[in-house]
């Protein structure tokens, strides 16, 4: 490439999104930690998963609605006022009085996050052509990466220090410094599309289904053990007939909220389908094996935290590794197709030696399975723009994230669910300690168990999660395939 790679200010800009997706990524996990601290303070044991609940539906909400707005007016002229919502109500959760006030504050920093996790990728999309795209959403990608993992430490360690309340109040000045460093540097855009912001319709019906999956979600993941209940199968039976009834709008409407005919080419929806199957793959994993760890191999809860690291370390290389290969030479079509088969293979290798080679396994398989997803996890959103030819960079940006948070959202909890409810049959069978339930055994209960009883629990719990292994190799061999038939493409080097 002979001209200049970035505009001036670049740097600063860049520096700039990345603490803003940062904050949005680290708001979700680092919040996990502290919350048996916070509930406990305000007598609201019952209802803690509302704290994460609410910020996790507000998100879901206004993804594409700040896609949208980033198309109409440009997303550099979002990002204080998304910023700025967030930490508003950052001051408001910190200094909330009651476990109500705390609700409802994460639920407006939930409108301002939703913007934290869009707008960064949207204003280096509108900057930068499609070669040179995944060279710096590489980074963005890891940065969220690693505040998944790193997020419940830190609220661990300023639950343990400061309090609880600096959970909210650190995104303050992390935030203030986002703004410095963005004032000058962010892209000036007139506003681009005169049109109506969107179909109303498509928003209700996705609004619906979004906060519907979300619900029966968390229905199905407290009933774990005691069978499910009735207004969880109401819930998901409604989530799927507003969903049925979205895609029915949306295919008839002129301005959905969600441009599913942009995107319904062939490149576009197999890259999508690809990206987020892989993506999903492997986080849903990651969620459940410090417990495994832990119970199955009695690593004690530090190291089985650490034992996510390898994972994340050599995922955040290889991305990074990749994405500045792609940008300098061109060439992504064989990044999937090889990322895909070191995906499987860290799956199947967990499967079969797990047991056999102890829990050390299970940190090297998500370490190669890191590997493969590394390879080809940056090209998701540029190639999803690309195949799809939109200048719409707000729209199939909330595009990705939506697909890849909801179908995230259902894939976690049911792996957890199945994994569940196997560990509560095992335990069932086993002659428990008296005053030990097989629904919560703890890992100081099973460190004074009697040698067979405590043998028998590891077992139980290896046994029970070794089919995900299976169910996650199966789930990358379909993505192999589509890597085989995704269609040939040139990168552009400029936004012509």
């Amino acid at each position: 490439m002979t001209e200049r790679e970035t505009p001036p200010g670049f740097l600063r800009l860049f520096i700039a999104v990345a603490l803003v997706n940062l904050l949005g990524a680290m708001d979700i996990s680092i919040v996990a930690t502290a919350l048996p601290v916070v509930v406990g303070e305000f007598h609201q044991t019952q209802n803690m998963s509302w704290v994460i609940v609410g910020y996790s539906l507000a998100v879901a909400l206004l993804v594409p609605v700040y896609g949208k707005l980033a198309d109409k007016y440009g997303a550099s002229r979002l990002f204080a006022w998304a910023i700025g919502v967030f930490l508003a109500a950052s001051m408001a959760c910190g200094l909330a009085t009651n476990f109500w006030m705390l609700t409802v504050a994460r639920i407006i920093q939930g409108f301002g996050g939703g913007g934290l996790g869009l707008l960064p990728l949207a204003i280096i999309s509108e900057i930068l052509p499609e070669r040179l795209r995944p060279k710096y959403l590489a980074p963005l990608a890891a940065v969220w990466t690693i505040a998944g993992i790193g997020g419940p430490v830190l609220g661990g360690i300023l639950t343990d220090t400061v309090g609880w309340r600096w959970i909210f109040f650190i995104n303050v000045p992390l935030g203030i410094l986002a703004l410095i460093l963005a004032a000058g540097a962010l892209p000036k855009h007139p506003q681009r599309h005169k049109d109506k912001l969107f179909d109303f319709e498509t928003y209700f019906f996705f609004a619906v289904a979004a906060v519907l999956i979300v619900l029966a979600m968390h229905g199905y993941a407290t009933s774990i053990g005691t069978g499910v209940d009735q207004s969880t199968l109401v819930l998901a039976l409604g989530a799927s007939v507003a969903l049925g009834l979205f895609v029915w709008r949306t295919l008839k409407a002129d301005n959905p909220v969600i441009p599913l005919r942009i995107l319904a080419n062939r490149g576009a929806i197999t890259m999508l389908a690809l990206g987020t199957i892989a993506a999903v793959n492997l986080f849903a994993i990651t969620g459940f094996v410090p417990s495994v760890l832990q119970m199955g191999f009695n690593v004690n809860a530090s190291l089985a935290g650490l034992g996510l690291m390898p994972m994340v370390l050599t995922m955040v290389a290889t991305s990074i590794w990749s994405g500045r290969r792609i940008s300098k030479t061109g060439h992504w079509r064989h990044l999937p197709i090889i990322g895909s088969v070191i995906c499987l293979a860290g799956m199947l290798l967990a499967y079969f030696f797990t047991d056999a080679w102890g829990g050390w396994l299970i940190v090297l398989a998500l370490a190669l399975a890191a590997v493969g997803l590394g390879l080809m996890g940056q090209l998701t959103l540029t190639l999803v723009q690309a195949f799809s030819k939109a200048k719409v960079f707000g729209a199939v940006t909330a595009s990705v994230n939506v697909s890849r948070d909801l179908t995230g959202t259902v894939v976690s909890t049911l792996a957890g669910g199945f994994f569940g409810i196997r560990v509560v049959e095992a335990l069932t069978k086993i002659s428990l300690p008296a005053g030990v339930s097989p629904q919560a055994v703890k890992p100081a209960e099973l460190s004074a168990m009697d040698a067979v009883t405590h043998l028998a629990v590891n077992h139980a719990y290896i046994e029970a999660f070794r089919p995900t292994f299976l169910n996650s190799a199966v789930a990358y061999g379909l993505v192999l395939i589509l890597a085989f038939t995704l269609p040939k493409l040139d990168l552009k080097v400029t936004h012509s």
